[in-house]
């Protein structure tokens, strides 16, 4: 049988105007928006310009002998069903694509309004696919008790997914810091998976320019991953919230295993200097509450031996060109085909995990979808 899949990384398009609507006045400054010259995507917050990219950065993926749809899923939602049936994919975690940005807002209450107003627009537009198209929740990353706050107007809403950043702002503690005992408190009690997506937060993109750069910015991004979980370890805040689970998404997967081997050598060869002492090995703490996505790198499987497959999941990173769209068919039956893992293990790391973490199901997906393309 066909297994189902779960992509627990897909981006939606907002509308040009969300957050520029809603952020007036002194807002205005740090609003989310972009602007399209020629072949140039710019996009910025206000006047500042964050990022540029080709606006057809999809263009080499394109299937040679198909009719591309130019990706007009992201902000069509029946197109994206059927992009989805296209490509196998049964289901989505849906990030924003301006919405990333909002990560970058140094302003406390405009980092709060955008917030609001992305996740309120966000659960609107999903109504009755959200188990198929499941919304993930931003917070404001300026300080704790504003991340808190919308974290809980979120789950109030129904949210069942937030996004984190992996690299927090300079007006936020780091992750070894109790005071994210709080959030994480909240979390762990509602059963809330924290999403990490790469990129999100005080990250360096363009951390090398000229020769190799490209190659080597887009690499490096599985170490803001790896500090982010080092930290939350070392620091204890997982260790004192046993029930919370963080995901990295397109980070890469295969450094899991032996990050932590490097974290259990470090806590037992300095262990007169290490504080907190925890009440378990950092690798047993990794197993146990971290997840990563696999995307383009199924070599990750090697590690299966040492590592549980509730440690791993899927990703298309629909519509992005890094992503695996339209060739995800292809990938999840290479990855179906590697003698390493069982067919178990794979279903449950293809869609399964997250169905899970979700509180969703295979079935509640099709009675979805069906119905949703029967009122269209």
């Amino acid at each position: 049988m066909r297994p189902f899949i779960l992509s627990c990384d897909a981006h939606i398009s907002e509308p040009n105007d969300l957050f520029t609507n809603a952020m007036t006045g002194d807002l205005a400054q740090f609003a989310p928006n972009a602007v399209i010259d020629g072949n140039v995507r710019t996009t910025r917050l206000g006047e500042r310009v964050l990022m540029k990219i080709q606006a057809d950065f999809f263009a080499h993926k394109v299937k040679p002998d198909d009719v591309d749809t130019g990706r007009k899923g992201a902000r069509d939602v029946m197109m994206r069903l059927k992009d989805m049936d296209r490509d196998g994919v049964d289901a989505e975690a849906i990030f924003p694509s301006l919405g990333l940005m909002v990560s970058r807002i140094e302003d406390a209450d405009a980092s709060r309004v955008a917030c609001q107003v992305y996740n309120d627009w966000l659960w609107q537009r999903l109504d009755g696919l959200r188990n198929t198209l499941i919304p993930v929740a931003i917070l404001p990353n300026v300080n704790i008790p504003d991340a808190v706050t919308e974290l809980k107007r979120a789950i109030g809403i129904g949210f069942r997914a937030v996004m984190m950043p992996c690299a927090v702002l300079d007006s936020c503690p780091q992750y070894n810091d109790p005071e994210w005992d709080t959030l994480f408190a909240v979390a762990e009690a509602h059963e809330i998976p924290l999403l990490f997506h790469t990129a999100v937060g005080k990250v360096n993109i363009r951390a090398m320019r000229g020769p190799g750069g490209a190659v080597f910015n887009y690499t490096r991004q599985m170490s803001d991953a790896i500090e982010a979980t080092a930290a939350l370890v070392a620091g204890g805040v997982l260790d004192r919230h046993p029930g919370a689970k963080i995901m990295f998404l397109e980070c890469g997967a295969g450094w899991l295993l032996s990050l932590g081997q490097r974290m259990d050598e470090s806590y037992f060869n300095h262990g007169p200097s290490v504080l907190p002492k925890l009440s378990r090995k950092p690798s047993d703490i990794v197993r146990d509450q971290v997840i990563c996505s696999f995307q383009n790198d199924p070599g990750f499987i090697y590690t299966l031996k040492e590592m549980p497959a509730q440690a791993f999941v899927y990703a298309t990173d629909y519509p992005h060109s890094e992503g695996t769209f339209p060739f995800s068919r292809e990938i999840v039956d290479q990855f179906m085909a590697m003698p390493d893992g069982t067919d178990e293990q794979k279903r449950e790391i293809l869609g399964l995990n997250a169905a899970r973490l979700f509180k969703t199901t295979p079935e509640l997906v099709a009675q979805e979808k069906q119905a949703a393309l029967a009122s269209a």
